[in-house]
């Protein structure tokens, strides 16, 4: 699908939305005004919106740990967001994983809830490919993982089988370069680009500037409609810039500060909003009219969280709901 004006404005709007929601959260977790662990998402936003802009409804898509535009994107508003980071039954998973996290899901949505251990939703994602392509209905599965997944079992299991049944998933590698503090070349035997793997399993993969939304965006349009025509997987490596520690107990002692201001200077939305306006589409008034829509959406959706909703935790006998199938 071509981009219009329309359709870049609204991905603009959807990367500094998840951009300052990452930012306000950080405060808040600071604070202790929300719970659990919280992985920030700054430096990836360009990554999210590029793979989960085009997608449809009937399409699905799986959580990852960093970074809550995919979600946005399919269907949760930003108060069901910050009620479930604050452990609100009216949030999202209805309270009882914080959304900082990836554990919560709505399949109405098009939204697969994720295991907790990083890397075990790819297998996960392949069993919902094979849904979607016994329901014959065109639907396709984007899968978010880091580099870190991908030295897993999981990972290969996942694309194996994808690739032989030739399942309609796009596997997105946000590659930051460190599985948690563990530097990808001493993690794979020297190798800095992963899409290598694809050639395996005889699916494509390609390797793009992970900062750069409108190539993301065009690669993934490839991948979903390979996936539609019944033609297979692929698997899409985006190079990014990590700018904080894996999360907020993190300190980042791994990295030199110098490192950080380097990824800093990447800012895909930035970049992005700089591109609009030398295209003549976005003038720097616009720009600022968007960035207060945002601040007041964060800020009634922390209001609504924090004095609408009626609940503090869940009820102890919803733990065990969603668990298990019902008899």
């Amino acid at each position: 699908m071509k981009l219009s004006e329309k359709d870049l404005r609204q991905m603009l709007y959807w990367m500094v939305l998840g951009r300052r929601f990452e930012e306000r959260k950080m405060v808040l977790h600071r604070q202790g005004r929300i719970r659990g662990h919280l992985h920030p998402g700054q430096g990836q936003e360009a990554v999210h919106i590029g793979t989960c802009y085009g997608l449809r409804e009937g399409d699905y898509i799986t959580l990852s740990h960093r970074g809550k535009e995919p979600e946005l994107i399919k269907g949760y508003s930003l108060k069901e967001m910050m009620a479930g980071q604050m452990c609100k039954k009216e949030g999202a998973g209805e309270g009882r994983t914080p959304t900082g996290s990836h554990m919560y899901g709505d399949l109405s949505k098009g939204i697969i809830p994720s295991p907790g251990i990083i890397g075990s939703i790819i297998p996960v994602a392949a069993g919902v490919g094979l849904g979607l392509k016994m329901e014959k209905k065109g639907g396709v599965v984007v899968c978010i993982f880091g580099d870190g997944a991908t030295n897993r079992g999981d990972f290969h299991e996942g694309l194996n089988l994808s690739a032989a049944l030739h399942l309609p998933v796009i596997f997105v590698v946000a590659n930051n370069g460190l599985a948690i503090s563990m530097p990808i070349q001493r993690a794979t035997g020297g190798l800095s680009h992963l899409s290598v793997r694809a050639a395996g399993y005889g699916i494509p993969g390609v390797t793009v500037d992970g900062n750069d939304v409108r190539r993301i965006y065009e690669e993934t349009s490839k991948a979903i409609e390979r996936g539609r025509r019944g033609e297979g997987p692929t698997l899409l490596e985006c190079i990014i810039q990590r700018w904080t520690g894996h999360s907020m107990s993190d300190p980042d002692t791994y990295r030199t500060e110098k490192e950080r201001e380097e990824a800093r200077e990447k800012d895909p939305v930035l970049r992005f909003k700089r591109e609009l306006i030398a295209e003549g589409l976005l003038s720097e008034d616009e720009y600022k009219g968007l960035e207060q829509r945002v601040k007041e959406e964060i800020e009634e959706a922390i209001h609504y969280a924090e004095h609408e909703c009626s609940t503090l935790d869940p009820e102890t006998g919803d733990v065990l709901r969603g668990v298990y199938a019902a008899s």
